[in-house]
């Protein structure tokens, strides 16, 4: 059987599905979007996911009925008919289907979901073992980026180049500090010990497995700050990484051209990943 999919109330064949060239999604990026990990069939966070689409549909003033128990039954039904293991199941809802214009009224459209699930290796991969290293860009992006629209043009421009220049990834900046990477969040950690990742703002978007992990600084009595900080202090940091919710934690141990520490995989970033981890593995149990 081919993959399955989901739209608008139906399952279908993925060669089958079929959304409007009119929908406002695909003309005008006019949607928003979650992306949730998957391992051994469980969502992970997938009510923290759920809580931040909800967020993003009230900001775009979309207006759409949504609910937990509903979206989560049919996250359920497409790991089982795609025999997700790991991986991730991808959410998105657009304002749906008019004639093409600029303008548009909150209510005389009729939202339009798509739920699809990909299988990607998410534990222990080669990224998360021996670190990434990036290249910055200037920040280019729109200024609401707490929003998780499918805007998603210059992120993609900025990653694509970075694996032109033989990199694994990219941070933006923004008024000379770093805001976040082209699809996860920054952190760093100082002579102190001290975790730094950038408050929430505008600027950037709240990931849930950074909250995550925040939690866990909070928990075990762990030194953290949320404020800016410079691509200088990124690279004068003992280390350095990022966090996503289909990346979970992975080091950074290059910025552009220069090591971050050792230039390896630091002790802290280390016991991140095994705490995170280990999280995970309690709600499997």
């Amino acid at each position: 059987m081919n993959k399955q999919v989901y739209v608008n109330g139906k399952y279908f064949d993925k060669n089958d599905a079929v959304v409007s060239v009119f929908d406002r999604g695909f003309l005008f990026a006019d949607s928003v979007y979650e992306v949730t990990a998957v391992i051994n069939g469980f969502l992970v966070d997938w009510k923290a996911h759920f809580s931040r689409l909800k967020n993003s549909l009230k900001e775009i003033n979309l207006n759409f009925n949504i609910q937990e128990k509903e979206i989560f039954s049919i996250q359920k039904n497409l790991i089982e008919k795609n025999k997700i293991k790991e991986g991730l199941v991808y959410i998105q809802v657009t304002r749906g289907v008019g004639e093409r214009d600029f303008n548009f009224s909150e209510t005389q459209f009729k939202p339009t979901i798509v739920i699809f699930t990909q299988e990607k290796k998410i534990l222990n991969t080669d990224r998360a073992k021996k670190g990434i290293k990036i290249v910055t860009f200037e920040e280019k992006r729109w200024k609401r980026r707490d929003i998780k629209t499918t805007q998603l043009l210059a992120s993609s421009m900025a990653k694509s180049e970075a694996s032109k220049r033989g990199k694994d990834d990219c941070w933006f900046i923004e008024k000379g500090y770093i805001t976040e990477g082209s699809s996860s969040n920054a952190f760093i950690i100082n002579d102190n010990n001290e975790v730094i990742t950038r408050e929430l703002s505008h600027n950037l978007l709240g990931g849930i497995t950074r909250s995550s992990l925040l939690h866990f600084c909070k928990k075990n009595n762990m030194k953290f700050r949320e404020s800016k900080f410079t691509e200088l202090e990124a690279k004068n940091a003992n280390e350095a990484f990022i966090t996503s919710s289909t990346n979970f934690v992975v080091p950074v141990i290059e910025i552009d051209g220069d090591k971050v520490g050792k230039g390896v995989v630091g002790s802290y970033v280390k016991k991140f990943q095994k705490l995170y981890l280990n999280e995970i593995q309690k709600k499997l149990s």
